[in-house]
């Protein structure tokens, strides 16, 4: 398995992000702390200048493993299964923008927030736009050359739709979509997975990217989560993929990174050194 820290590239109201803004500081920080990898928390790609951020990914030899894009809809109320059309289309719009920054950085696309908040008693029709949306998006990043998405099981707390790997599952095998896959997060499976062990055991091989964070959404190792158990699993169904921090970052920024590369040292899951190669970038232009 490989580590990761999700890292904001602008201000947002989201809580649960270790890093933001300053990106150069941050990505900086990672390679100091021996990660390999960032995850970017994206609003709106078309403001990103990509040359200049392709440069501070080789400077620190980093990989992007995914997109974020749930700032879409906590900043600007962007949603797939909005009531109103014109809302739909521009978080369409805005996904198909993901999905080409995606393609230029092998990144997958996250599906988290952006399936917007529907109410409980919407919660059929919501699907229903749901599936019809990604439907599209499937194709389109497969015409774009992305690697397409992974679907984020949320707790009821936070949306009333796809809580847990079960309803994961059963959206992926009805849209029959080889490149839509589930993002697993331990807080949220804490909250919604009656046997988080066995749910990573059924849902196997669509699990393809991972967030970590503990019971009180702190930086793993603050709580009482069982990781015992989640790699215990992840390790039965022989994932190797990514595992990314997205926690609460307390008792400030930095300091709760340096406590979750504690966290991955124990588990020799961070042992990359400062003389590691450089990471293999693709030079592209927008």
């Amino acid at each position: 398995m490989k580590p990761a820290l999700v890292v904001s590239l602008s201000a947002t109201k989201f809580q649960a992000l270790a890093l933001r803004e300053d990106l150069a500081r941050n990505l900086a920080l990672l390679k100091e702390m021996g990660f390999e990898g960032v995850e970017l928390a994206v609003r709106n790609p078309s403001e990103i200048e990509f040359k200049k951020l392709n440069a501070l990914l080789e400077e620190n030899q980093l990989s992007v493993p995914a997109l974020g894009t749930g700032q879409a809809f906590v900043e600007e109320g962007l949603s797939l299964t909005s009531t109103e059309p014109e809302v739909r289309h521009k978080a369409r719009e805005r996904l198909v923008l993901h999905l080409e920054l995606s393609a230029k950085l092998k990144a997958m696309v996250i599906i988290g927030l952006i399936r917007g908040v529907p109410k409980k008693e919407d919660k059929e029709i919501a699907l229903k736009l749901l599936a019809e949306e990604l439907s599209w998006l499937c194709d389109k990043a497969k015409r774009v050359g992305s690697p397409g998405f992974v679907l984020e099981p949320l707790n009821r707390y936070e949306t009333s739709i796809i809580n847990n790997l079960k309803e994961a599952m059963a959206l992926i095998r009805q849209l029959s979509a080889d490149n839509l896959g589930i993002l697993a997060d331990s807080f949220h499976m804490n909250i919604e997975e009656k046997n988080i062990f066995e749910s990573i055991l059924s849902a196997g091989n669509f699990i393809r990217h991972i967030h970590l964070a503990d019971s009180n959404r702190l930086a793993p190792g603050q709580g009482h989560f069982d990781f015992d158990q989640l790699f215990s699993a992840l390790k039965k169904i022989r994932y190797n993929a990514w595992v990314s921090g997205e926690y609460i970052p307390e008792p400030d920024p930095e300091q709760s990174v340096r406590l979750f590369a504690e966290f991955l040292k124990k588990r020799k899951l961070l042992t990359r050194t400062k003389s590691a190669s450089a990471r293999h970038c693709r030079k592209e232009t927008i």
